[in-house]
């Protein structure tokens, strides 16, 4: 059971969506560029906790619970605190309906956000066994926020599952295969010392049976063939386990399936609650034998299986275009020289003409 800080209206009629409307056209003048910011992190990765959104966007937590307070009191977030067994939670955000409005009106597309901020959808989320599993994906972000502020380096796209999924694909269009590609939990690009990794994760919290956590990586060979034969190389993939057993017992059963051998893998054990991803907590699950590295580093660590052929048909590409280039220069001498034949011709006929 858990409880929200504000009633869930019944409806979202046109009544609701004029007053949101309405009150649209007032909030601007008390939103700052933070405040726009933080509204669409909530919508784009659907709930963030009080911690993590301090962390994202303020330098102190009396600051951050009395701002987030003053734009749920707006209605741009709503906030619904579940109670565990044990202990006590934190506020989770969620986008609320003036928050949707909001978003809408800068996409240009009123219908974009609306679906997240129905009652009925966010008090799913609220009783969901899947929330815990949220949370910790968006901390892992979150965790290479702060390391950022920190320590040094930046945080460059920070991508939800659909985004990431689309962002690793570009404008390749895949026609009847794309039921068969991976839904990654996550991805993003971290950037330090002057190099950066764009990556894809699997936030794991040992619910998955192994041989299911095992068989995601045919989607993720599937891709990284798409993605070879247009050239391109596909972004590591990264496991995140909640403890080193699960880890463990995790890296057999992926380095046993057939198409780990397709995809750049990287494993770690963290609580990213604690641990910074951004550390040197990485251990690639084959070809390196010299301890964990940090996340920038994975790139340079871990072998690239389809490097050959993505050479291989950038060659092939580049033979062809040049045949093609010959052939067509070989037309147009063919066409310069019938052309000169029949001028000289139309020359020789016209001078014998009596």
């Amino acid at each position: 059971m858990t409880t929200s800080s504000h009633s869930h209206p019944r409806g979202a009629g046109t009544g609701a969506r004029g007053k949101d409307e309405a009150a649209l056209l007032q909030a601007p003048a008390h939103l700052t560029d933070r405040d726009r910011e933080l509204v669409r992190l909530v919508g784009e990765h659907r709930v963030l906790t009080t911690s993590q959104l301090t962390a994202l966007g303020f330098t102190n937590l009396t600051t951050a619970r009395h701002r987030l307070a003053v734009l749920v009191r707006i209605g741009l977030l709503r906030r619904f605190r579940p109670h565990p067994p044990t202990g006590s939670a934190p506020w989770h955000y969620v986008l609320g309906s003036l928050g949707a409005t909001l978003l809408g009106v800068e996409d240009r597309n009123e219908r974009k956000w609306a679906p997240q901020a129905r009652a009925d959808r966010q008090r799913g989320l609220e009783r969901s066994p899947r929330l815990s599993h949220m949370t910790g994906r968006n901390q892992f972000f979150v965790a290479l926020v702060a390391h950022a502020r920190q320590h040094g380096g930046e945080l460059r796209a920070w991508r939800n599952e659909t985004q990431a999924a689309a962002h690793a694909l570009g404008d390749l269009l895949v026609g009847g295969i794309w039921d068969r590609l991976p839904r990654p939990d996550g991805g993003g690009t971290w950037a330090e010392d002057g190099r950066e990794v764009s990556f894809l994760l699997e936030y794991d919290l040992g619910t998955e049976h192994l041989s299911v956590l095992a068989g995601k990586l045919d989607g993720y060979a599937l891709l990284a063939s798409v993605l070879a034969e247009a050239g391109r190389p596909a972004p590591p993939l990264l496991f995140c386990f909640g403890s080193s057993r699960r880890e463990q017992s995790a890296r057999r059963a992926l380095a046993a399936c057939r198409d780990s051998a397709a995809v750049r893998i990287a494993t770690t054990a963290i609580d990213p609650y604690l641990t910074s991803p951004a550390r040197p907590v990485w251990l690639p699950l084959c070809g390196h034998r010299d301890g964990q590295v940090r996340l920038v580093d994975l790139y340079a660590t871990l072998p690239d299986p389809w490097q050959d052929h993505r050479a291989r048909r950038a060659r092939e590409r580049r033979e062809a275009a040049e045949r093609e280039e010959a052939l067509r220069r070989a037309d147009e001498d063919d066409d310069e020289d019938l052309a000169a034949y029949g001028t000289a011709a139309g020359e020789e006929a016209f001078g014998q003409w009596p």
